[in-house]
């Protein structure tokens, strides 16, 4: 399972939603509905567990993750600029 279907996979499972009716890959999440502040901080967590990132304060209030293509892209730089924890 690539990056994005992982993503993908958590965001349905989690706030049991199907992409591609009303809500799309690049839906507003918040705006649909579908997540909320509570969930957007389940949604770093993960992605710092699931691709070992360092994700800081700054970018998490910058409300960037919108859309479930904004997530991915944000994912895909952290990983190509290396911004990952270090494994011990």
């Amino acid at each position: 399972m690539d990056r994005t279907q992982k993503i993908r996979q958590f965001v349905e499972e989690r706030f049991l939603i199907d992409f591609g009716g009303e809500v799309t890959a690049e839906s507003d999440l918040f705006k649909a509905g579908v997540i909320d502040s509570f969930g957007y901080i389940q949604l770093m967590s993960f992605l710092e567990d699931e691709f070992s990132l360092r994700i800081t304060d700054e970018e998490i209030l910058g409300n960037i993750f919108v859309s479930l293509d904004g997530i991915d892209a944000f994912v895909a730089a952290k990983l190509a600029e290396g911004d990952v924890l270090c494994a011990d």
